[in-house]
């Protein structure tokens, strides 16, 4: 991905979650880059481009994540997963308050990629030979490290180095059987 192409992304995640999407406009976005309306056009042919973009950022690593999570050992893995949710913290906080952006998305797809992603996490987490048992304790530890994880953010919380070693020890414990 180009350098100003990142910069545009930047800079609209910025201005959605200031303003709101329906707020902002592509002007919005070129001003505060410092550029035309033409040259985002180079970039995005719309605002809606603009957020397609955004929501496949994290769609992307937790596709990547899922395609290499059979190499990894399951707290790396979950690891990995907690990362992976922290750094799009921003983005799902945009998508979570501003109900505008639901409507510009392709939801269907978007929901569907989510949906497979998640099941091969779950997957690999349950191990070679799941029981109902292995994926109930894979889906409590996935839902661990992604959802407490953006939850205590989306509340204001942070994460700083014990409570991300807390939260990781709690999924790897829910991964036990009899924990």
């Amino acid at each position: 991905m180009s350098d100003t192409r990142q910069k545009i992304l930047d800079i609209a995640t910025e201005l959605f979650a200031e303003r709101g999407y329906a707020a902002t406009s592509l002007s919005d976005i070129a001003e505060r880059l410092g550029t035309s309306k033409a040259a985002l056009y180079y970039h995005f042919r719309s605002k809606g481009a603009i957020l397609d973009a955004l929501v496949s950022e994290p769609l992307t690593a937790f596709t990547k994540l899922a395609a290499a999570a059979r190499d990894l050992p399951p707290r790396d893995l979950l690891a990995a997963i907690l990362d992976t949710a922290i750094a799009m913290r921003t983005l799902f906080e945009l998508l979570d308050k501003d109900p505008s952006t639901r409507k510009h998305l392709d939801a269907d797809a978007t929901r569907a990629t989510s949906a497979q992603v998640n099941a091969t996490l779950v997957a690999v987490l349950a191990g070679p030979d799941p029981t109902a048992g292995s994926t109930a304790r894979a889906h409590a530890a996935y839902a661990t490290v992604k959802n407490a994880a953006l939850a205590i953010l989306a509340q204001g919380g942070d994460l700083d180095d014990l409570t991300r070693r807390e939260l990781l020890a709690a999924a790897v414990r829910a991964l036990e059987p009899g924990a």
